[in-house]
C-alpha cells in the first residue's frame, strides 16, 4: 500500500535524520555574505565541487573576534538542518574561525587596516607632549606591576609631580569599556597635561582590550596628549598606533613623560653660559669699535661740520620764511586786485554771493599758507633736532671741552706729550673758546704735578707794524 506524506512531514523527517549527525565541523570559502539588520549572518560555504548555505544568528555572531568577509576560508562548527519555508539544506553555525590564522590575529589586522585608512595613525594628527607636565593621569589597574613601575620612575626622575590614577580593569570582558570610559572622562575634564594608558606584558588574549575599536577611538579622540605603554618591547597593540606617543613598556612611558631634573638643570646652565659668552663677545667688540672711533683722524672736524651745517639750515630757514611771506603778499595782492572791480559796481549791482565766495577763497588761501609754513617749520625743527643729537657740541654743553694745538694746522690735542710748556693752545667750550698757555705737562696720571693752568686774561692785542716793518712808538 502506498504511503503519501506531506511536504512538511518529509522535511521534518529529513531534519530529524540530519539532527542525528550532531555537531559538524566544516571548512569552506565564504561567498554571498550578507549581514542582516537583525545581526544575523547569511552566506555560503563552498569548495571546488560543492556549496552549502550557512546561517549564524546574532547571539553567536556577537561573539566573533573578527569580521567575516567574502573570500575568507573558515573552519566552522554547527548543526545540519533544512530551512522549511524553502526546503533548503543548510548548516546553522555557532562558531567560526579563520583557517590557517588565529581569529584574534585576523581581527587585529582588520581593525588596523580600517583605522589606518581613516587616518588615525597619521603622524600629522598626533599632539606633541609637554616638556615638563605638572599633572599626569595614569589609566591602569591598581593591582598590576605597571602602576608601581610608573610611580617609581616618576618619583626618581622628578619629585613633586601631581599624579592621578584612574583605576580600570586591563584584562577581561569589562576592560575595554572601562578603559574607553576613563580616557573619555579625562579628555572631557582637561585637568591634566598628559595621559598614560598602560599595563604589563601578557599574551595576545591578555592584551586584547587594548586592541578593541572602542579603546582605539577613545585614545585617538582624547584632547589631552596620550602615551601608550602596553606590554613589553615586542608587543604592539592598536592603542600604540593611535596614541600620540608609543612606549615599549610602562616604565618607558614614565621616562618619556618627564625629563630628569638633572638634565633640565644642565640644559639651563648650558644655555645661561652660552648667553653670557655671547654677550661678553659683543661687549668686547663694541668697546673696540668705540676706541677706534674716538681715535679716528676725522673726529676733530665733526664739530666744524656740524656748525657749518647748522648755519646752512639757519640760512635756508630764513630764506624759506621770506619766500612764504612773499607768496602770501602776492596772494593777498591778487585777491585785492580781483575784489577791486566788484567794489566799483553800484550797490544795487553788488552780488553778495560772489563776495561770500571770495571771502571763502581768501580764508582758504590764508589757511594753506599757514599750513605750509607750519610744515616747513616742523621739517626744519626735526632736522635741527637730529643734528643736535649727533653733534659733539651737545657733549660740550655738559661741561666738557676740546683742546686744540695752534702749531701749524689747528688740530685737537690727544696726547699730553705732544704739547710743550709755555705753548699757546685754544680750548673750545660750548659757547666760545679760551686762549690758554701750558704751564706744565702731566704725562702720567697721579704723578702729583699740578694740572695745566688756563690763562684767564685775554691775550694782548697783536702788535701793528708799519709798512716798513718798524714798530710805532
Amino acid at each position: 500500500m502506498r504511503t503519501v506524506r506531506s511536504v512538511s512531514e518529509v522535511i521534518a523527517n529529513a531534519s530529524d535524520a540530519l539532527a542525528a549527525f550532531g555537531d559538524v565541523w566544516i571548512e569552506g570559502e565564504v561567498s554571498n555574505f550578507v549581514r542582516a539588520a537583525s545581526g544575523h549572518l547569511y552566506f555560503s560555504l563552498k569548495d571546488a565541487r560543492a556549496s552549502i548555505s550557512a546561517v549564524m544568528f546574532a547571539g553567536s555572531a556577537a561573539r566573533l573576534r573578527f569580521r567575516i568577509e567574502n573570500g575568507q576560508k573558515l573552519i566552522c562548527r554547527g548543526r545540519l538542518s533544512i530551512y522549511e519555508a524553502r526546503g533548503q539544506f543548510q548548516i546553522k553555525l555557532d562558531h567560526a574561525e579563520p583557517s590557517g590564522i588565529g581569529a584574534l590575529t585576523l581581527a587585529f589586522e582588520q581593525l588596523k587596516a580600517k583605522l589606518a585608512e581613516e587616518g588615525l595613525f597619521d603622524p600629522l594628527r598626533k599632539k606633541p607632549l609637554p616638556m615638563l607636565p605638572q599633572r599626569i593621569a595614569v589609566v591602569t589597574s591598581l593591582r598590576g606591576a605597571a602602576i608601581r613601575d610608573v610611580l617609581n620612575v616618576l618619583g626618581r626622575r622628578f619629585e613633586g609631580l601631581s599624579i592621578q590614577i584612574y583605576p580600570v580593569h586591563v584584562q577581561g570582558s569589562l576592560a575595554a569599556s572601562e578603559i574607553a570610559r576613563a580616557v573619555n572622562d579625562l579628555s572631557r575634564w582637561k585637568l591634566h597635561d598628559v595621559v598614560i594608558v598602560c599595563r604589563g606584558g601578557g599574551s595576545l588574549e591578555d592584551l586584547w582590550p587594548f586592541n578593541e575599536e572602542v579603546v582605539a577611538r577613545a585614545v585617538a579622540g582624547c584632547a589631552v596628549p596620550t602615551i601608550s605603554g602596553v606590554g613589553h618591547e615586542p608587543d604592539f597593540t592598536i592603542c600604540d598606533f593611535v596614541a600620540d606617543k608609543r612606549a615599549a613598556s610602562p616604565s618607558a612611558a614614565a621616562e618619556i613623560v618627564v625629563q630628569a631634573k638633572d638634565e633640565i638643570v644642565f640644559r639651563i646652565d648650558s644655555a645661561r653660559r652660552r648667553i653670557r659668552e655671547q654677550m661678553e663677545r659683543r661687549v668686547t667688540f663694541f668697546r673696540s669699535e668705540l676706541r677706534h672711533l674716538v681715535s679716528a683722524e676725522g673726529l676733530w672736524s665733526v664739530p666744524l661740520r656740524v656748525e657749518r651745517t647748522r648755519r646752512q639750515l639757519d640760512s635756508s630757514r630764513l630764506a624759506l620764511r621770506h619766500l612764504l611771506l612773499d607768496s602770501a603778499r602776492r596772494l593777498r595782492a591778487r585777491l585785492a586786485a580781483a575784489d577791486e572791480p566788484l567794489l566799483r559796481f553800484p550797490a544795487r549791482l553788488a552780488l553778495p554771493q560772489r563776495r561770500a565766495v571770495l571771502a571763502q577763497f581768501d580764508a582758504r588761501a590764508a589757511s594753506l599758507v599757514r599750513a605750509r609754513l607750519d610744515r616747513s617749520r616742523a621739517t626744519l625743527a626735526a632736522a635741527a633736532g637730529r643734528l643736535e643729537a649727533v653733534s659733539p657740541l651737545s657733549v660740550l654743553s655738559r661741561g666738557y671741552a676740546i683742546a686744540y694745538s695752534l702749531r701749524g694746522r689747528k688740530r685737537p690735542i690727544l696726547d699730553a706729550s705732544s704739547v710743550a710748556r709755555g705753548e699757546a693752545i685754544e680750548v673750545q667750550l660750548r659757547h666760545g673758546s679760551l686762549g690758554c698757555t701750558v704751564d706744565s705737562v702731566i704725562n702720567e696720571p697721579g704723578d702729583g704735578s699740578s694740572a695745566a693752568r688756563r690763562n684767564t686774561t685775554e691775550a694782548p692785542p697783536a702788535r701793528r707794524e708799519d709798512d716798513d716793518g718798524t714798530q710805532p712808538r
